[in-house]
């Protein structure tokens, strides 16, 4: 560091000396004198240079060649120019939730909330591994809108007829992929549990359920092709075909259970919801039907309705039926 700086120090001398070196090279030109007036010659308005003052240099002229044995005048490098590098805005995470609200009341749920029986279709996709002779091998939920007939679904795709897929005439070994079209009949469900807190400033965010339209989630598939010995679903000239497709994963009775963020209007209804938690996906579209029917005492702040969210749990009994109305074998790979 000390040798930088005394590097530094002797660059700026050394430029001092060359500045009076051209100084001394090229000196003033004389002054012109000024005309005479009338009455005499009119005071000169520029005040004469201090005799310490370092006037602005010239364009530097072209050095002319230099003389033989002579010096060769030194050459001043320009300044380098600094520039910024680019850089990233970073924006900081909310400190307060951007949903709370602080009101004098909080929105209330009435003594009880009306809900009805409904009819509703479903997508599930699902991949079996199926061998040359059209035997599953393998079951792999990849999206089940009813995980709690889980055990029930893998059985019944297990016991499945099926032809194999066949590449150049010959049957080979594939996973093939399916959208199973549901029917699906829900009874008024049982409340043995219903709470809404309201979503105040401090209240932790809580993730999304995840659970998008049926071609996003599909077009979001993008699986690796398969490293287990198969032939890819991609490479095959006939997809293998369900010919038999028994299914005992028809009803499910028991319990159910639901987490929502609910937006509450000045009127009491619900605006927005958003849903944290669901026992079966297929609850989804019903609740979002449900709730439209839902009136509550809306939050008071000063004396007046205002909006505010809240965190809404329902638990309690289901009754549902369902039946595939169609099976669609995939070209293409879904999962893992």
């Amino acid at each position: 560091m000390r040798f930088a700086l005394r590097g530094s120090c002797a660059a700026a001398l050394f430029a001092a000396s060359v500045g009076r070196t051209l100084l001394a090279q090229n000196p003033a030109p004389a002054p012109t004198p000024q005309p005479s007036g009338a009455s005499g010659s009119a005071p000169s308005s520029a005040a004469a240079p201090a005799p310490d003052a370092v006037p602005t240099l010239p364009p530097a002229p072209v050095p002319p060649a230099a003389a033989p044995g002579a010096a060769p005048a030194p050459v001043l490098a320009p300044p380098a120019r600094i520039v910024d590098a680019p850089t990233v805005f970073v924006a900081k995470i909310p400190t307060e939730n951007p949903y709370g609200r602080v009101a004098d009341a909080p929105a209330a749920l009435p003594p009880k909330l009306p809900f009805s029986d409904a009819k509703m279709s479903t997508g599930f996709f699902v991949s079996v591994h199926v061998d040359a002779a059209g035997k599953p091998l393998a079951v792999r939920r990849d999206r089940d809108p009813i995980p709690s007939l889980a055990a029930e679904t893998m059985k019944s795709i297990q016991r499945w007829s099926i032809a194999p897929a066949r590449r150049g005439g010959q049957p080979v070994d594939t996973w093939g992929a399916y959208r199973l079209d549901l029917a699906v009949e829900i009874d008024a469900p049982k409340i043995n549990q219903m709470a809404m807190m309201p979503i105040t400033p401090t209240t932790p965010l809580l993730q999304p359920f995840a659970w998008p339209a049926d071609a996003d989630w599909l077009e979001s598939r993008k699986p690796p092709p398969p490293t287990d010995g198969t032939v890819s679903i991609l490479e095959v000239d006939t997809a293998p075909i369900p010919q038999k497709a028994p299914w005992s994963a028809d009803s499910y009775k028991g319990p159910f259970s639901a987490k929502y963020w609910v937006q509450v209007d000045k009127t009491g209804r619900i605006a927005r919801a958003i849903p944290i938690e669901i026992s079966d996906p297929v609850l989804l579209a019903y609740f979002r039907r449900t709730m439209a029917t839902w009136v509550m005492k809306p939050a008071q702040s000063k004396g007046a309705p205002v909006e505010s969210w809240n965190e809404l749990v329902l638990a309690g009994q289901i009754t549902f039926d369902d039946e595939i109305k169609q099976i669609s074998a995939l070209r293409r790979a879904i999962g893992p």
